[in-house]
């Protein structure tokens, strides 16, 4: 609890804590208190609902719930000198590869976990709450009654950082050392993400280690390098004078138009925009219900919001990091009560804040995960049912949608190619929303092998796949695939070099030249046919790749292969496969007067 100087005040001290089932020890008062609101986690539409109803179930964050950084690692070729060693290469100042530039000094990518919690939106399928308490910080820790608290909300606020221009490279620098300690760390923790068979072969090689006993002084010295890399930044920090304050969100006199201003943690006098808390009342016909005898408030958290800054950007964006404090404002005794949050405020109590919650930053609209939380079917129109409802069309009657142009652009073209066009005068047109869609779908098909090959993007093609499968691989390519890890685990591609020559004496009958043309022949046949374009065209280009990024492709296509309209139309989704539920708590306070209780404390 961050106190105030209390005003007129008619009672007891207040303090703000988590809910009661986070407390370390549930419902135990010296347990309680110091704790922050707490985030919690839904993964329906109807999560108000639910909330209600039982105020603990709620969905475990995993390890999706994170911001992941890119760190950059060397992308070392191996025994192919002048190959690509990564799907997505990059060269030493940080700018994409391109055909005819040098493969000497090219990084690659991989994701690094920075522990910041990640929000995904509703868009996502994804929703949450700020939950907290309000109690009398006595001995007891008895709820705040009603009729004492006029105002209740909470303020979202974003960190920055002030330092001199000058100092970024170093800092940057730092860095990224930081985030390649911090990858290797991920590795041992296994937070760093890897496909569901490579992580389950990262396990099986970290039990080894800790049955051979060598696992805690490896991870000890990785923890060791962590801290060192994180005192050098804050070395940084200091001889730099880098300020970091926080900064709320304050309208302005135009409706939707306001801007992001430095605010104190604690203010006396709100004039930051705030958000109000709503009390959740218990179910007088359920008597363990969460909230009997508990001043508990809850809200949703905005993800997104209409306002705008002046120069036209959104209040929130998925490039900043954010965080919640929640306020009460104690009624002052001696005026009327109009009720909660009515003309707030309506009096000049005091307003009582808590600890700010931990720090989040929200997922980009089209995050990876977020984005396949929302499953989207879209069905193509049967084009002989189409045929035959045409034959018996009313004129018009099929074309809803109506497209006014105050001038039309009329292309022209000669034996399929676009030779010219024309800006015709005004006309008004109407299409059917079938042949719309036909057309959209075409053109994606169109463009999408143009631009995997112009820009050698060939992971690109990972995301899409089509069932009944149209990619195959023969049984003697599958079998060597399934031969390579644990041993030769591609996935940790900071650890292993699958062009080495253990390679070689690891694939008993294929070296690893015989393995690169087996590889390289086949994706290049199967991915001619995904995307109808020349195989020879793409071979020669998935030649300039060593053998670690063919495998990996080879992996996504295997699997591909492997899913049936019948067995699996979903493509691989399992939308409820990740979803975990905190299990419920019941009160650990042996003098808990409200809840069922285990009665294990004082």
């Amino acid at each position: 609890m961050v106190s105030t100087t209390q005003k007129q005040d008619c009672g007891h001290p207040w303090t703000i804590t988590a809910p009661w089932f986070h407390w370390d020890k549930a419902g135990v008062p010296s347990s309680g208190r110091g704790t922050a609101p707490s985030i919690q986690k839904f993964a329906s539409d109807n999560f108000i609902n639910e909330f209600l109803k039982d105020a603990q179930r709620r969905v475990a964050f995993d390890g999706d719930d994170q911001i992941y950084t890119v760190s950059l690692i060397a992308a070392n070729p191996g025994q192919f000198v002048n190959k690509l060693a990564g799907l997505f290469p990059l060269k030493a100042d940080k700018t994409p590869w391109k055909r005819g530039d040098s493969f000497a000094n090219l990084m690659k990518a991989q994701l690094v976990g920075t522990g910041v919690r990640k929000l995904f939106l509703p868009s996502h399928g994804r929703h949450y709450l700020i939950v907290c308490e309000l109690h009398c910080d006595i001995a007891g820790f008895p709820a705040v009654p009603d009729k004492e608290v006029c105002q209740a909300g909470f303020v979202v606020r974003r960190r920055r950082l002030d330092y001199p221009v000058e100092s970024r490279p170093e800092a940057l620098a730092l860095l990224r050392e930081l985030m390649a300690a911090q990858a290797k760390l991920g590795d041992f923790d296994q937070t760093t993400p890897l496909r569901p068979n490579a992580a389950k072969k990262r396990a099986s090689r970290i039990a080894e280690m800790k049955s051979k006993g060598t696992f805690v002084a490896e991870r000890d010295k990785s923890v060791r390098l962590v801290t060192e890399k994180r005192n050098a930044l804050a070395v940084w920090q200091q001889e730099n004078g880098v300020r970091a304050f926080k900064e709320g969100w304050v309208s302005s006199e135009h409706d939707g138009i306001g801007s992001w201003q430095e605010v104190e943690d604690t203010p006396e006098i709100l004039l930051e925009a705030w958000f109000p808390l709503h009390r959740l009342h218990a179910d007088i016909s359920n008597p363990a219900h969460d909230a009997h005898g508990r001043a508990m408030y809850y809200a949703v958290i905005p993800t997104s919001a209409f306002q705008v800054t002046a120069k036209g950007e959104a209040r929130f964006d998925d490039r900043s990091t954010y965080e919640i404090s929640c306020f009460f404002r104690r009624h002052d005794c001696h005026c009327p009560r109009k009720g909660l949050n009515v003309e707030s405020p309506d009096c000049d109590g005091s307003l009582i804040w808590s600890h700010t919650t931990e720090q989040y930053r929200l997922a980009p609209h089209f995050d990876l995960v977020g984005t396949a939380n929302r499953p989207v079917t879209i069905q193509m129109p049967d084009l002989s049912e189409l045929a035959a409802q045409v034959a018996a069309r009313p004129l018009g009657k099929y074309s809803p949608v109506r497209f006014i142009q105050p001038q039309s652009l009329q292309p022209e073209t000669k034996d399929k190619s676009l030779t010219g066009g024309n800006m015709g005068g005004e006309s008004i047109c109407f299409f059917a929303i079938p042949l719309i869609t036909i057309i959209a779908l075409f053109v994606l098909n169109l463009f999408l092998p143009l631009v995997v090959f112009i820009f050698n993007l060939w992971f690109l093609l990972a995301l899409k796949f089509c069932i009944p499968p149209s990619i195959q691989l023969d049984g003697a390519l599958q079998a060597e695939l399934d031969l390579i890890p644990p041993k030769l685990n591609v996935d940790a591609a900071f650890e292993v070099d699958v062009d080495a020559s253990s390679f070689e004496s690891f694939i008993n009958h294929w070296n690893a030249g015989t393995l690169h043309g087996k590889l390289a022949g086949d994706l290049s046949e199967k991915i001619a046919n995904l995307i109808s374009q020349d195989k020879d065209k793409i071979r020669s280009s998935l030649d300039e790749y060593s053998n670690a990024p063919l495998v990996t492709l080879g992996q996504a296509y295997d699997t591909a292969s492997k899913k049936t309209a019948g067995k699996d139309a979903g493509g691989g989704l399992d939308l409820i496969g990740g979803l975990h539920y905190i299990p419920h708590r019941l009160s650990q306070w042996k003098h808990e007067k409200f809840l069922p209780t285990t009665g294990e404390y004082l």
